[in-house]
């Protein structure tokens, strides 16, 4: 995928970009930021684990390119951390953009105190084992979306969206719309405008006061 795509994406917020994909495309709310203040926008190298075992995450990191991020399809979260401090260690070394996982993750202090830009479904101390290999670059379920080998990740302090890799183009001219109508509407609205009027919900609860 193009640079300046991307590069065009982490200027966007993921809310921008969920309106822009009509609502579809964004993880559920379990999947939250470890690291509070981050922007991660890269494409997705995936894989998927087996309860317990988070061997396919290390073959995910060996796998991923720099400016990549990595979706971890866990089935959700568990008693074990699928993501830790070493394995932080390794994702900054090899340059990759971010983490994403809807299972759990720990060492969480140590990853804030690194900066790494991770988003997962829970926290817990346990360590998984390394007995599965799992599927690494096939299409997954993460967070309830589906994510694709090359799909566009973009994660903020709100959640995680996945823009199709075929759409990206699409969907970047959609937010940039939004965007501009949104910069347009905060103008109302800082001048003094109400949000019923600015937004046109006026004729709107007027007409479902009058239903009751």
């Amino acid at each position: 995928m193009e640079r300046e795509l991307i590069e065009a994406f982490a200027e966007l917020t993921v809310a921008t970009v969920g309106e822009a994909l009509g609502g579809v495309g964004m993880m559920e709310p379990l999947v939250r930021p470890i690291v509070a203040d981050r922007v991660v926008v890269g494409p997705a190298v995936t894989c998927r684990t087996t309860p317990g075992d988070n061997l396919p995450m290390h073959r995910a990191l060996d796998a991923a390119r720099p400016g990549d991020v990595v979706v971890v399809a866990a089935g959700g979260p568990a008693t074990t951390g699928m993501f830790g401090g070493m394995a932080a260690h390794s994702a900054i070394a090899l340059g990759l953009a971010g983490l994403v996982t809807d299972g759990s993750v720990r060492d969480v202090r140590e990853i804030r105190r690194l900066g790494f830009g991770l988003w997962a479904g829970g926290v817990s101390p346990l360590g998984a084992r390394k007995d599965v290999p799992g599927d690494l670059n096939v299409p997954v379920v993460c967070g309830g979306v589906l994510v694709r080998p090359g799909d566009l990740v973009i994660a903020d302090d709100d959640g995680v969206a996945v823009v199709p890799a075929e759409r990206a183009a699409e969907v970047l001219e959609l937010a940039l719309a939004r965007e501009r109508k949104e910069a347009a509407l905060a103008e109302l609205l800082d001048s003094g405008r109400s949000t019923l009027d600015a937004l046109g919900f006026r004729d709107r609860v007027d007409e479902l006061l009058a239903r009751t």
